[in-house]
């Protein structure tokens, strides 16, 4: 396994998600033992769920994500019409020292609530709630960026905190391209989770766990080398295809960091003849 272009997994340090949870970690022999879910025939498209009002930046952001995530996962995707918040019963208020007014939060329960019983798309093979409003899953809890049933292939997330308003900051030129990075990850990292990856433990991988949002800032937008193989596995897609189809995205996007570490990742993988093969890390160039 060439792993040059990847970076190992170190120390954990105070406030880190390792730091805290002492996950053993996954292997892809553990994987493929778990039995995980996959697509079939009938049930193969990643269904999002807006919920609550979305501005033009923030829907125009969605639809990119949910671009996104058609790529990385090699399946369709699409967006339902929006839904409402409640209009009360399953929100409080809750004060932030850096904003002078206070925030109102919605219990992730509700969400759930409304993608099941009964509502799940005959067509998905998973449905996940997104909204810009802040999220807690119960009252002893600060706050949540998303809860899941990964067993009923539903969750739900909130993109409020991934934008400068929530931190009581202005919009800048780099608003658009942090948003659209960050939503992107954390549609790779759930939806991952809902096909039975689990966090990373061996290197710095978009499956990573995050404490924070700094944390989750720090995570690539990229899989190593026994994540990728575990999805790779489960969706049999080819892996030079993938690669050459995010970078296209990520270089549409102005995501210049990541655009470069595929066009790398790529010349790496070329080098080697053995690349060049059916069954290698890439089974068949096109």
């Amino acid at each position: 396994m060439d792993d040059s272009d990847f970076e190992k997994m170190g120390k954990p340090k105070p406030g880190e998600w390792l730091y805290h949870f002492h996950e053993r970690g996954q292997s892809f022999d553990d994987y493929k033992a778990a039995h995980p879910p996959r697509p079939t025939a009938s049930r193969r498209v990643v269904v999002l769920q807006p919920v609550g009002p979305f501005s033009s930046l923030e829907r125009t952001i969605l639809g990119k994500a949910t671009e996104f995530a058609g790529i990385w996962f090699d399946l369709p995707t699409r967006i339902e019409p929006s839904l409402p918040l409640p209009e009360s019963g399953w929100d409080r208020i809750r004060r932030f020292s850096w904003l002078e007014q206070p925030v109102k939060q919605y219990k992730t329960g509700y969400f759930l609530t409304r993608l099941l019983p009964g509502g799940f798309p005959a067509d998905a093979v998973c449905y996940l709630a997104i909204t810009m409003v802040d999220l807690y899953p119960e009252e002893s809890w600060n706050f949540v960026f998303g809860q899941a049933s990964l067993s009923q292939r539903v969750g739900v997330y909130s993109m409020a905190r991934y934008f400068p308003q929530f931190w009581g900051q202005k919009e800048s030129p780099d608003t658009y391209y942090l948003a659209l990075r960050r939503s992107c990850k954390v549609l790779a990292h759930e939806v991952g989770h809902i096909f039975g990856l689990a966090h990373c433990v061996y290197y710095r991988c978009a499956m990573s766990g995050s404490n924070s949002l700094e944390e989750s800032d720090r995570r690539p937008l990229h899989l190593c080398p026994i994540c990728l193989k575990k999805l790779q596995w489960n969706r049999g897609f080819d892996t030079i295809k993938r690669y050459e189809g995010l970078r296209e995205f990520l270089k549409n996007q102005d995501l210049k960091e990541e655009a470069t570490w595929i066009d790398l990742r790529l010349k790496r993988l070329w080098s080697n003849p053995l690349n060049h093969r059916k069954g290698s890390e890439n089974p068949k160039r096109r």
